[in-house]
């Protein structure tokens, strides 16, 4: 995981995972065929958001949440810890994720740069 930190007030926040996913597939393109996110389970059983793929690697989340934004940037460094990276662009009540290193049997239909939604949308 690289870039994620405690101090958040000064990125961008959205109004829900629609108009999060809308502002990111503007930028990059996502795909109409994307799957269905894997369900995600905290080590503490706390929220998780909610979250769309945009493409077969790379997740669009969003949080109403202080609480399930931590939770889940945990699971994602847990899930990055074993081997590979998760890259991201994050707000302060969302993240874009791409877990094309970690996701087993996992075949990225392209890139995502991280760092281009990140200055488009004003993150980081």
């Amino acid at each position: 995981m690289a870039g994620c930190s405690e101090d958040t007030e000064e990125l961008p926040v959205f109004d829900s995972l629609e108009a999060t996913y809308q502002a990111v597939n503007e930028i990059v393109g996502c795909s109409d065929d994307a799957p269905e996110p894997a369900d995600k389970r905290t080590a503490s059983g706390g929220p998780t958001g909610e979250s769309v793929m945009c493409t077969s690697t790379v997740e669009v989340l969003w949080f109403d949440s202080d609480e399930a934004r931590q939770d889940v940037y945990e699971l994602l460094a847990d899930t990055a810890g074993a081997g590979g990276s998760v890259y991201f662009a994050e707000g302060r009540n969302w993240f874009v994720a791409d877990g094309a290193e970690v996701v087993v049997g996992a075949v990225p239909e392209r890139s995502i740069d991280m760092e281009q939604p990140a200055e488009a949308l004003g993150a980081r």
